[in-house]
């Protein structure tokens, strides 16, 4: 990823200034310079920049080279979206930044009036929608590693295309950030969203639900963590389940619905965290071997794949 800062406040979308060929993620070397008193000499070496002052002695990786024509050269307004838009993007890249192939990418799908990220590890979607001043629509395809890139960025960013198309650069008000597009093909991800009725519901109290995932994953077994969740009679059990698919804890919840599916306790505790709301309502639809659990709010919604005892035997991740 290139980064580029400019010095005081202001500025809107789309200022110039002159680049590096190469460059650190901003945030890491301004607070190392923010400790050091006088001058500071700085010297890049085979892909590290030194810094030396005072007592401070540093050494930074600096990123790869990228095309630096991304920053200055920027073409057509994609859309424009506030700090919602960010946090979800930076959500989706988390996801997608510990897998690999088509999984170490998110996808930002632009579609008047609205943008959504997608990303998924073949077990779990994640889409996040956000309301966006949209200008050209279309779908694009970013690396993980973009996250890294998003640092320094805040408030309202405007995403232009890169004069060659083989980019997005995010102008926000205190820099600049561009991002290469990734290769290869994104699952097309509307094919398993359900299209039936759900078969079950299950509803409780969302703090109280994530407690007791947490606590259930202390003694789940460590393959897929399994947690076998049971709604009906007014209330909601939560078991965590060793390696012979054996309940090992349960707890009892207040909670209403109708329905029984087991899921990795790690996957459906991350998805709860991005949920606002107070509520938990899970949504459970027939799966190719298990029930496929549905969780969602105004502008998250997540589908996970169930569990079997037959996959216990081996891990998702």
């Amino acid at each position: 990823m290139v980064h580029e800062l400019r010095r005081g406040g202001g500025g809107g979308p789309g200022g110039g200034g002159e680049l590096p060929p190469r460059g650190p993620a901003p945030k890491p070397l301004l607070e190392l310079l923010e400790g050091v008193e006088g001058e500071v000499e700085v010297a890049l070496l085979e892909g590290r920049l030194l810094v030396r002052g005072g007592p401070l002695r540093a050494e930074l990786h600096t990123a790869p080279p990228f095309s630096l024509a991304v920053l200055e050269g920027v073409g057509e307004e994609v859309f424009r979206a506030g700090e919602d838009f960010l946090k979800a993007l930076r959500s989706a890249l988390a996801l997608g930044r510990h897998l690999t192939s088509y999984q170490g990418k998110v996808l930002v799908e632009v579609e008047e009036p609205r943008v959504r990220v997608a990303a998924t590890d073949g077990y779990r979607l994640h889409l996040y929608t956000v309301r966006a001043e949209v200008f050209r629509e279309g779908a694009y395809p970013l690396p993980a590693q973009a996250e890294e890139a998003l640092k320094g960025l805040e408030g309202e960013v405007s995403f232009r295309l890169a004069w060659d198309g083989r980019a997005l650069v995010a102008v926000g008000r205190d820099g600049r950030a561009g991002l290469p597009l990734a290769e290869g093909g994104f699952p097309s991800y509307r094919n398993v969203l359900p299209q039936v009725p759900p078969v079950g519901r299950i509803g409780a109290e969302r703090k109280n639900l994530l407690e007791a995932l947490k606590r259930a994953l202390v003694v789940a077994a460590p393959q897929n963590h399994p947690v076998r969740l049971q709604a009906g009679g007014g209330e909601v059990r939560v078991q965590a389940l060793d390696e012979a698919w054996a309940p090992v804890s349960e707890e009892v919840l207040p909670g209403e619905g109708d329905g029984e599916v087991t899921v990795d306790g790690r996957f459906l505790k991350e998805a709860l965290e991005e949920v606002e709301g107070e509520e938990a309502d899970l949504a459970l639809y027939p799966g190719p071997r298990a029930p496929l659990v549905e969780v969602r709010d105004g502008r998250f919604y997540a589908l996970i794949a169930g569990l079997s005892p037959s996959q216990n035997t081996g891990g998702q991740g």
